[in-house]
């Protein structure tokens, strides 16, 4: 559960707090009510029994909050004590494990919330509950089918436990426990190690039943005292049992004893209980078929049932609520067979916490990761993923990471239906499956993990046949699905943070930030809001009288390229540019970034493979691909990033301009071509051209400036007016600047005319790899929409490509640096940069297969180049040259 405010007994004197010992309440429903099921077959007997258990203890009980608690996995430390703990119990029937998760959805109906912890049972939650709830002044409620409970009885801690059928319950309170066992409720974990329990498999002492364990416990108070003096036991015959059998008492007596201190934050205000509404509580009755309980809701009108739609069916067993021995063992040879599948499809929940595994149509599994993750199911779980046969699955990196992260090595990923249906149509992201399941298959999805699993195994099928249609499959299988894994683990690596150095930066941010605010008001004459648009813009545009100003709906507009276009006539504006840059890299890089470090103070940003329509890899929490490199200052951040550890660097290999590469090759300008094979400055070699600098003359810093805005404004269709914007200078001038470089550069012009006549005609733009843009907007009456469309056309192909080389040399670079196993791990890919973290002893080497799976990631017309930089931070990286290794390699 998540932390709240704490229940103010000030605010609320009749706290009354209701714990279910859910597991055991709904076994009893499951044995007391006959098989009941839906007109689909779903058994729905255990949970009609639970929900009617749940209405009654709520109407007669009044409680002011509720709490659902449950089991969760093997409870190993009890097994560690005693290895036959409840080794003895039947396997749970199918029909009463499948019915589970349906009554964790009644009590998300009811906003009831649930609390389980891994590798503790439903007693340990509960005793750790009631005593937090007991020191902040409930009453509390326990309700169970387990007479062990009884230990926690207090003054402020009653118990509940059913006897017969769903409603008859008997109340324990001090005085009731006193009665029926004559002991104190704290003796009875000690009266429990003599006689044991059958039903947990605890043998206690032979021979000694309820009556004789409650004799010798009043004689001797504990057990302890009893084994120090077993005379006390009441016979000599006793007394030797005591003797003979000590150690299996107390060793049932430790098994027995609940722990009242697992790690459960207190969550009052989430636990307040408020009833909720027929209207809500209709959806699930009504799907379940509770005809009875229907009746009962309240409805505004009387509303005929909406037809269902088709949903994903099939046979699917439920291991998701299993906790014993005898279960895990099952689920344990379930997935083992699965080892032997021709496919297997997996699902993971967005909390990533259940699995669903498909070894074949209308067939699953649904497990808990935890479950697959812990012995005994962790070596048939962990053979799954080294066996041949091919996995599919939909967002499958979550669940690649936490397989490394857990020392398992996951292999054969054959499918990824998020990427596939990405790739199928790029303008969604598909993070949800149900979103590619409607859009391929036409079908709903269920809640079950099992039937999701289904669902990924039938909608890989669609999916591949569907890249087959549109030449995909290379980019999909060569490409996009070996990125996964590689993602996976360069999420679980992270990269190492030198903390310190941005908490030396920080100190003289903040020192700048305040100088340079206190100039700003000097120069405006008083203080005002900085951050603030509105003030800013008054300051300069009214006060100051400053020229250039636009009004826009809020006020004056006050956006960098107006602040920027004034900064040089009047220093107001470079300072608020300043204050602004050293603001943001205080609030976003250097005082945030030390906060989300782990415990190994290393860094792990989440890379998204299907958040652009280009196919460009994005970088959140944080994003680490939006790090400053314009000015000095944002560069810095940048020595924070540091090689993990001793006798280790980092390696940033970086294409050199990889998109004027490809536009030279895609547009087949021969010019451009022989300017790179030459190995010439592209961006001079641009300025001789369009301003007819003569051979032997050096070309102007300022014509090469424009050179270059021209050069990078073509790959994203920029216009004469945004060129003219960019140069700072007229339209006309930016016209005639465009004019000469196409003249000069016929090819491209070509070429950027047919990708949008072909963009037009088709639909959709592609990349060499044969990713597809799809932009209907080219076709639009609107200008201004159809120009925006164009633009996209003509940038799409070209930025779309070199995503493509980028992951296509992240595949390679990858598979290559684990063939000659090499110490270097990819840690950031900064579009055409990738870093490496690498030991030093074996660097040569590490940059020789760099560059050459690089270079040769693809077959241009013309050569592409990798700059090598090697530092101990990413800040500090300085060129390297060609080492004899680098040959040995080519």
């Amino acid at each position: 559960m998540k932390e709240a405010t704490l229940f103010d007994r000030r605010r609320d004197p009749s706290g009354r707090l209701l714990l279910l010992d859910s597991y055991g309440l709904v076994y009893r429903a499951f044995f007391a009510l006959p098989a009941l099921t839906t007109t689909k077959g779903v058994a729905i007997n255990a949970v009609l029994g639970f929900t009617m258990m749940l209405r009654k203890l709520i109407a007669e009980e009044h409680p002011t909050h509720l709490i659902a608690c449950f089991d969760k996995g093997l409870p190993h430390e009890r097994v560690e004590l005693f290895k036959e703990y409840k080794a003895q119990r039947q396997e749970t029937p199918d029909d009463l494990r499948s019915q589970f998760p349906l009554v964790r959805r009644i009590l998300e109906a009811y906003d009831i919330p649930v609390a389980e912890y891994e590798g503790k049972e439903a007693d340990d939650v509960i005793a750790t509950i009631a005593r937090q709830a007991g020191e902040d002044g409930f009453d509390t409620l326990v309700v169970t089918g387990d007479m062990d409970l009884l230990q926690i009885v207090d003054e402020r801690t009653t118990v509940l436990v059913t006897r017969r059928g769903i409603s008859d319950l008997g109340r324990y309170d001090v005085a009731a426990v006193q009665e029926r066992y004559g002991l104190e409720p704290a003796q009875l974990v000690d009266y429990r190690g003599l006689k044991g329990d059958p039903s947990d498999n605890l043998p206690g002492v032979p021979g000694v039943g309820e009556k004789t364990a409650i004799k010798m416990i009043q004689a001797a108070h504990t057990l302890d005292n009893l084994v120090a003096h077993p005379e006390l036991a009441g016979s000599e015959k006793l007394a030797n049992l005591i003797r003979a059998h000590a150690l299996q008492a107390l060793l049932c007596r430790d098994v027995s004893r609940v722990d009242r201190e697992v790690p459960i934050a207190r969550t009052w205000e989430q636990a307040r209980y408020t009833a909720p509404s027929d209207e809500r509580l209709y959806p699930i009755f009504s799907e379940l078929e509770f005809k009875a309980l229907l009746a009962k809701l309240q409805l505004p009108e009387r509303r005929e049932a909406a037809p269902q739609a088709a949903t994903v069916q099939g046979t699917y067993r439920s291991y998701l609520a299993a906790v014993d021995p005898p279960d895990l063992a099952r689920l344990a040879a379930l997935v083992d067979e699965l080892c032997a599948a021709e496919t297997v499809a997996v699902y993971l929940d967005g909390a990533g916490e259940q699995l669903g595994l498909c070894g074949r149509a209308g067939e699953g599994l649904s497990l808990s990761l935890a479950a697959a993750l812990a012995d005994p199911v962790r070596a048939p779980f962990a053979r799954l993923w080294t066996a041949a046969q091919p996995k599919l699955m939909h967002d499958a990196k979550p669940l690649l990471r936490r397989l490394i992260a857990a020392g398992i090595e996951p292999t054969g990923l054959r499918d990824d239906t998020m990427v596939a249906a990405h790739l199928l149509n790029p303008s969604r992201a598909y993070g949800e499956l149900d979103d590619a399941v409607r859009e391929h298959l036409d079908v709903g999805l269920p809640w079950e993990p099992a039937a999701r699993a289904d669902a990924v195994l039938r909608l890989a099928a669609a999916v591949r046949g569907a890249l087959a249609e549109r030449e995909q499959m290379r980019l999909y299988e060569e490409v996009e699905v070996p990125l996964v894994p590689i993602l996976a683990r360069m999420e679980e690596t992270g990269i190492a943070l030198d903390a310190a150095a941005l908490r030396e930066m920080s100190g003289g941010i903040t020192e700048r930030a305040a100088q340079v605010e206190r100039e700003i008001y000097d120069l405006a004459g008083h203080e005002f809001n900085l951050a603030s648009p509105q003030q800013l813009g008054k300051v300069l545009f009214e006060d100051l009288a400053l020229p250039g100003g636009k009004r826009t709906k809020t006020g004056w507009g006050t956006g960098a390229e107006i602040l920027q276009s004034l900064a040089r006539d009047f220093p107001i504006c470079a300072l608020v540019l300043e204050w602004r840059e050293l603001t943001k890299l205080s609030s976003t890089y250097v005082d945030v970034l030390p906060t989300l470090t782990d415990e190994r103070g290393r860094l792990h940003t989440q890379w998204r493979q299907t958040a652009t329509a280009t196919g460009r890899l994005s970088s959140i929490n944080p994003n680490l691909q939006n790090i400053p490199v314009r000015t000095e200052l944002g560069r810095r951040v940048r020595r924070a990033f540091v090689a993990s550890g001793p006798g280790r660097v980092l390696l940033a290999a970086d294409y050199s301009q990889i998109e004027l590469r490809l536009m030279a090759h895609l547009s087949g300008d021969e010019s451009m071509r022989a300017a790179f094979h030459e190995g010439q400055d592209i961006h001079d070699f641009t300025a001789r051209r369009i301003f007819d600098v003569p051979t032997g003359t050096t070309v102007a810093p300022e014509q090469r400036r424009m050179a270059k805005a021209v050069n990078f404004g073509l790959l994203y269709g920029m216009s004469d007016f945004g060129l003219a914007q960019r140069l700072e200078i007229d339209r006309a001038a930016a016209h005639e600047i465009s004019r000469s470089y196409f003249a000069r550069f016929p090819s491209v012009h070509a070429f950027l005319d047919g990708i949008v006549k072909q963009g037009r005609e088709r639909g959709y733009v592609s990349t060499i790899l044969g990713r597809r843009r799809y932009l209907p907007d080219l076709r639009a009456k609107n200008f201004a929409v159809r120009g925006a469309a164009e633009r996209e056309a003509v940038n799409a192909p070209v930025q779309g490509s070199a995503a493509d080389l980028v992951k296509l040399a992240m595949v390679r670079v990858e598979r290559a640096l684990r063939a000659e196993g090499l110490d270097a791990a990819m840690l950031l890919q900064i579009h055409d940069e990738l870093l490496f973290d690498v030991a030093q002893h074996g660097l040569d080497r590490t940059i020789a297969v760099v560059r050459r799976e690089m270079t040769g990631a693809l077959e241009l017309s013309v050569p592409l180049e990798v700059s090598m930089k090697v530092g101990p931070t990413w800040y500090d990286v300085e060129m390297v040259e060609e080492t004899a290794a680098a040959e040995e390699v080519s």
